[in-house]
């Protein structure tokens, strides 16, 4: 067993871990093995407390590629009673895995354009790169049922669930996955008209807190409700994300106060390599506009290069006057003067 699963594992650490390796490697010997070994392996993982077998199977309950779990619960008879229940909800799991790869599926297109839908086996989810989900009316089950596996899921760096409307249960049972460490490699997560609002952002957010997404560099949560509240929620994690390079907010509900949570008194290593804040689109006032002048002259975000989308005149047309956000601009190019000149 790889020292990684002993370390996602506490329980196994007190076990006689080579016993339990000599039990799994048992179970993939090839036929000729003799039996009295097996008959000694299988003895091995009897010798287990309840605990400890169940620790061992959580290992290997993979629903994408089940059969090693199911060959543990076949080594003898004395196994199977104990891991009914578990066999029973990795089948579940299972299940649900195929039918959530056969309704989002990917979308391929030939030479003149014609759409061919395809579904995505167990082993396309394993090792997939990336997961273009957007607008596959993709429900607050559906998220329940991707957390189960995105543990499973080592190599994902991109998942694009926009368009979806699972809402804040939905992002819940996403979140606390990442939390727990699933897909550490993750480096973009799209989120865009999910419609999730504070409770959403405050899941996000412990899930940050905890540790999760190490890696991300664009993240996406625009036409959403997070208002205020949603964004002071969620922006001292934020701050706190190594490697984000683009964050999107555009849309949101956003007013004066959510935007000083995010810009004022930042630190040194705060969004130090942020180059895309997109604030476009929210309640900003001429306060609001203020706060982010401030932050520009005051030197945090020194890869700051945008704060709204290139195709919008500017950062705010409705609730800051024109003043407002052309001192914005004016302050954002002469940031980028600078920054060019160095």
């Amino acid at each position: 067993m790889e020292e990684n699963t002993l370390r996602e594992y506490p329980a196994l650490n007190t076990l006689d871990c080579h016993a339990a390796c000599t039990s799994l490697a048992a179970m993939a010997a090839p036929a000729s093995s003799s039996d009295a070994s097996s008959s000694d392996a299988a003895r091995h993982l009897l010798d287990l407390s309840h605990d400890a077998i169940g620790s061992i199977f959580d290992g290997l309950a993979d629903p994408l590629q089940p059969v090693v779990a199911v060959a543990l619960s076949s080594t003898c008879l004395g196994l199977r009673t104990p891991l009914r229940a578990a066999l029973e909800v990795l089948q579940q799991r299972h299940e649900k895995a195929v039918a959530l790869g056969c309704k989002a599926g990917k979308r391929l297109y030939d030479v003149q354009c014609r759409m061919t839908f395809v579904t995505l086996t167990c082993t396309d989810l394993r090792d997939a790169e990336e997961l273009n989900w957007h607008h596959r009316r993709l429900t607050a089950d559906d998220m329940a049922t991707l957390a189960t596996i995105l543990p499973w899921m080592p190599t994902l760096t991109r998942l694009n669930l926009s368009g979806n409307y699972f809402g804040d249960e939905g992002l819940q049972f996403l979140v606390e996955s990442l939390g727990r460490g699933a897909v550490p490699s993750l480096k973009t997560l799209e989120l865009t008209a999910v419609e999730f609002g504070p409770v959403g952002a405050e899941a996000l957010a412990a899930a940050l807190r905890m540790g999760a997404l190490p890696k991300l560099e664009t993240l996406c949560t625009s036409n959403n409700k997070l208002g205020t509240q949603g964004v002071i929620s969620l922006a001292p994690a934020l701050k706190k994300l190594p490697a984000l390079l683009h964050l999107d907010l555009g849309e949101c509900g956003i007013g004066d106060e959510g935007v000083s949570s995010l810009l004022d008194n930042l630190g040194k290593d705060e969004f130090k390599v942020l180059e895309k804040l997109y604030l476009d689109g929210n309640l900003l006032t001429d306060k609001g506009c203020a706060t982010v002048v401030a932050a520009l002259k005051a030197g945090p975000l020194p890869a700051i290069e945008e704060f709204y989308h290139p195709d919008e005149a500017s950062m705010i047309t409705e609730h800051a006057s024109e003043e407002a956000c052309a001192a914005v601009d004016a302050a954002l190019q002469k940031r980028l003067q600078a920054k060019r000149a160095h």
